[in-house]
């Protein structure tokens, strides 16, 4: 496979100062090097095995990794994140990717944006302050299916059984991070904030732990994920 070489400059570049958040493998060896490979991540999240035709909106996509699967597999994918979008741009066109990028807050977010059949926001709502006013937003652009996966306690706090969030209130990269880290909720919580957010068909689908690339940071994250549904119907 052969890449232009603004593509290989550009990664080269990239990966000189680190890498970005996600790795992103162009193929024929061309990796833009990135502090977690989400690849062996994807069957945790209960994504449709079908996304032909649906629309889908990747909220906070970061280097892109999920909006380029979404796409890959057929979807007609936005994709929002507060930065500029050069970045994204550019790995989306690497990846031969057609993806629409709009530089847009989450908390931005209304009716007007637009309806789209999939919602998806993953490791975004742990650096939000009010993660339930965060989960309407998200409400108010989903025609279908929103798919959250976020930071979370679980049985080793001892409060698997009840409702019930840790505030971490510390700024992220171990104090020195430009955002902070804020509340992780546990699976019960998180249904209930899916609820009051008004979906009224929720699921948690289970936890992972997020765990960096080697040679990476070392980050080791518990992470739930929850689905949350507009139609009782479905």
């Amino acid at each position: 496979m052969q890449h232009s070489a603004e593509l290989a400059d550009f990664v080269a570049d990239a990966n000189a100062q680190g890498g970005t958040y996600h790795r992103i493998d162009f193929g024929g060896g061309l990796v833009l090097d990135g502090e977690y490979d989400m690849q062996p991540y994807w069957p945790h999240y209960g994504f449709p095995d079908d996304l032909r035709g649906l629309s889908v909106l990747d909220v906070g996509t970061s280097s892109g990794h999920f909006a380029i699967e979404f796409a890959r597999r057929g979807a007609d994918v936005t994709a929002i994140d507060i930065s500029d979008g050069g970045f994204q741009r550019t790995v989306f066109a690497g990846a031969g990717a057609n993806i629409r990028y709009l530089q847009k807050d989450l908390l931005a977010l209304d009716e007007r944006f637009g309806q789209f059949d999939m919602v998806f926001c993953g490791s975004v709502l742990l650096h939000i302050w009010d993660q339930v006013g965060a989960l309407r937003k998200l409400r108010s652009v989903c025609r279908d299916l929103a798919i959250v996966s976020t930071g979370v306690i679980g049985a080793e706090r001892g409060c698997d059984h009840f409702p019930a969030a840790e505030l971490v209130g510390m700024s992220a990269m171990g104090g020195h991070g430009e955002y902070w880290t804020t509340w992780m909720p546990n699976g019960l919580a998180l249904e209930r904030m899916m609820r009051a957010a008004g979906f009224p068909v929720v699921e948690y689908k289970g936890t992972y732990r997020l765990k960096s690339a080697p040679g990476k940071h070392g980050f080791d994250t518990p992470h739930g994920v929850v689905h949350g549904r507009v139609s009782t119907s479905a």
